[in-house]
């Protein structure tokens, strides 16, 4: 009876852990091809500091860019990313 209930204690926990690594495994698979460095622009002069954005190209990097700078708060015309 002790065997059983190890042998069904220790399926449980080897199931348990392969499930977490999957998880894992499967929430951090984006790749991006390009890190950009991205300011703030206000009536058409840069504002503030830089942040860092990783996209695939120019022009999803200064949206997001846009977007983030707008959460954080603030005032932003546009972003300019290289």
């Amino acid at each position: 009876m002790k065997k059983l209930v190890l042998a069904s204690a220790l399926l449980v926990l080897s199931s348990t852990s392969y499930a977490n690594t999957y998880t894992w495994y499967a929430n951090t698979y984006t790749v991006y091809a390009y890190t950009y460095t991205c300011y703030r622009y206000v009536d058409g002069h840069p504002t503030g500091t830089w942040i860092s954005v990783k996209a695939d190209s120019k022009s999803e990097a200064e949206s997001k860019a846009y977007a983030r700078m707008k959460e954080l708060g603030g005032r932003v015309d546009y972003a300019k990313c290289r």
